[in-house]
């Protein structure tokens, strides 16, 4: 029976990680933490979030200068700091969990609900972080909402009145879409609940807290870098004017340069295409699955072994007859042979370790010692007297087997897994190491001589050559097994290991960027106007007085032609149509128009469309300096254009 074995990507993988386990141990590597030191970086973020609440105000008027008030004191200063780079943080832990998924194949099959649920938590995150970026209200976060809207403007549901929040005369509307914001930035967090609770759902025991070592040494980085390089706002936003730069947080924004090259349709076919292509991911590879355990009913005692130790909640325990009994779902079933290797009454079996097999296979060869591997630990070397198998987990190596073996007369017996904290079907290692250990169920009995029994970590890429033959070689009278592992750590470099992408959180979340030309000025029409109907309908006098409407029903309203003229020359000149299914509604202008800085006088023409006589003007002048931009808006009050500076 053919079994899933290590590809080529897990094998580069794997010595990456090796490299690491050399300097943390296998115990603390960070790599085989990922999930566990995101879901830590969330409580932190948390934390710190609810500190700034405490201080914030949601008044946009105001937003600014509470956040520079939290940064005047040491401890909001280090707060805002740990906030800000522990979601950046967040953001690369995450994809990093992502990538390691993809690379060690553990996204298909049984374990698409967590694939799928941990995409989602991914877009929940990167919402988090770009609404708390416009809470700041510095002019990085105008420039993000501008940015947003006119992504989202995209869509028919919303046109260009999104863009007026940002950049127009009255800061009443963006007060309104700050407690949207804040509302949507609180309700996402707790949604993170939901969905990482799904995410784990099908794990047994799911690994939530990293070591010690890791959350210490994490949270001690990020507070020498919050005094270090204390996280800043950009200068604070302008309403009236139009930021042509901000400082990119590259964890959070790094779609957002796109915007500045490609039309708005190929964003949007980038960003549905790049995340429905995530979301599908686990069907489009075809991939193996082991197949699944087998449960003698008779033999069953119902002791509950197998229902704890099964990694994936794969086996139930139910009453038949006043008897418990152990029943597989064979959906859920991974294969990994764990229950097999957790049976005391060996009433478990499977296809891929079938233990009559290798008993008769060893009383025909007679070898010496007998190793047992699984596919993605270290490959056995060929020696004389060594007889080598291999099974989809070494956890399914029982115990009580491993005994039978040890009394045909064999010298010892070898067992190869990975790294502890790496085992693939995520804890066959770790209920072997206990069994042999004398500490889990079914125990290696004490009759038994420990000392012949080597129990072995290291991963494919690793070769196994001298410990093989330092175990043949030595005396094997110890009681208890041998296990060889990497437990020594290196603190000084691990620290420095884990320092280097810690601090680089500060120059890719300050590097500046344009979005718009800086060697150019900018207009930017931006602004609400209720044509004259072009088609009305009397209204039925139905029904009670006072409910019956006064004046016509507008069926449609005139479209309008905006041109802007320099000097008698038109250079730019676009229609606009009323919003509804009707088209009776009002309509919205929103474009940015950027001209060289030469001080020359324009005139802004409106033209209903349908009714030529009415036409609104104003003249105004090019900004004389670069990077600085003109507002026009309409003062619906006054019935004329407001130029704003």
């Amino acid at each position: 029976m053919v079994m899933i074995g290590i590809q080529p990507f897990y094998i580069a993988f794997q010595r990456l990680s090796y490299t690491f386990s050399r300097f943390f141990s296998s115990r603390l590597n960070p790599l085989y933490h990922l999930g566990a030191i995101a879901v830590f970086l969330l409580v932190i973020d948390t934390i710190s979030g609810v500190y700034l609440f405490l201080f914030y105000s949601i008044d946009p008027k105001a937003s600014y200068a509470s956040v520079e008030a939290i940064s005047q004191s040491l401890l909001g200063n280090i707060m805002r700091g740990i906030h800000r780079y522990s979601s950046d943080a967040l953001i690369l832990t995450t994809i990093a969990h992502m990538l390691h998924v993809i690379i060690t194949d553990r996204f298909r099959m049984f374990r698409w609900v967590a694939w799928v649920t941990g995409i989602a938590t991914l877009l929940i995150f990167l919402a988090i972080g770009i609404s708390g970026y416009i809470l700041v209200w510095d002019t990085k976060a105008q420039l993000l909402g501008i940015l947003t809207a006119k992504f989202f403007s995209f869509l028919p549901i919303f046109g260009d009145v999104l863009m007026s929040a940002f950049l127009g005369s009255d800061i009443k509307y963006l007060g309104g879409l700050f407690r949207i914001l804040l509302f949507a930035h609180i309700a996402l967090t707790i949604l993170i609940v939901f969905t990482l609770w799904v995410h784990v759902m099908r794990n047994a025991r799911p690994r939530l807290i990293p070591p010690k070592f890791l959350y210490i040494s994490i949270t001690l980085l990020l507070i020498a870098l919050s005094i270090l390089f204390p996280a800043k706002s950009d200068p604070p936003a302008n309403i009236e004017k139009l930021p042509f730069e901000m400082s990119l947080d590259w964890f959070y924004f790094f779609g957002y340069p796109l915007l500045k090259y490609l039309p708005m349709s190929a964003n949007w076919v980038l960003f549905l295409g790049f995340f429905t292509f995530l979301f599908v991911f686990p069907w489009l590879i075809k991939g193996r699955r082991n197949p699944p355990a087998h449960i003698d009913f008779e033999r069953c005692t119902g002791c509950e072994q197998c229902y704890i130790d099964c990694p994936y909640e794969a086996i139930t325990m139910r009453s038949f007859d006043n008897d418990k009994k152990a029943v597989l779902n064979e959906e859920k079933c991974a294969g990994c042979g764990i229950c097999v290797g957790s049976c005391s009454s060996k009433a478990i079996d499977i296809s891929t370790f079938p233990v009559q097999s290798i008993k008769e296979r060893i009383e025909k060869e007679r070898p010496s010692y007998v190793a047992f591997r699984c596919p993605f630990s270290a490959q056995i070397p060929e020696r004389k007297g060594l007889l080598s198998f291999t099974v989809p987990c070494i956890g399914a190596v029982n115990a009580l087997y491993a005994e039978e073996l040890l009394d045909m007369g064999l010298e010892g017996l070898i067992l190869v897994s990975c790294e502890y904290e790496d085992c693939y079907f995520r804890e066959g290692n770790k209920w072997l190491e206990a069994r042999y250990r004398r500490e889990r169920r079914p125990i290696l009995r004490k009759r038994v001589l420990g000392g012949k029994v080597l129990i072995l970590e290291a991963p494919y890429v690793k070769p196994i050559e001298k410990e093989v033959d330092e175990f043949m070689r030595e005396n094997k009278t110890g009681k208890e097994p041998r296990i060889i592992a990497l437990e020594k750590i290196n603190y000084a470099v691990a620290t420095l290991i884990l320092a280097i992408p810690t601090f680089l959180f500060y120059p890719l979340t300050t590097h500046k960027i344009s979005f718009y030309p800086t060697h150019k000025s900018a207009v930017v029409l931006n602004f609400k106007y209720r044509s004259s109907p072009v088609r009305e309908a009397v209204a039925k006098k139905e029904g009670l007085k006072h409910m019956q409407p006064q004046m016509a029903i507008v069926k449609e309203r005139s479209p309008v032609k905006v041109e802007i003229i320099s000097e008698g020359r038109t250079i730019y000149s676009k229609t606009f149509y009323p919003r509804g299914l009707r088209k009776d509604a009002s309509l919205f202008v929103y474009e940015e128009i950027f001209l060289k800085p030469e001080g020359k006088r324009l005139r802004l023409r409106l033209e209903e469309t349908a009714h030529k006589d009415k036409v609104k003007e104003i003249e105004f002048d090019i900004p004389q300096k670069p990077k600085e931009s003109v507002l026009i808006t309409y003062d619906d009050a006054t019935g004329s254009f407001v130029v704003l500076r």
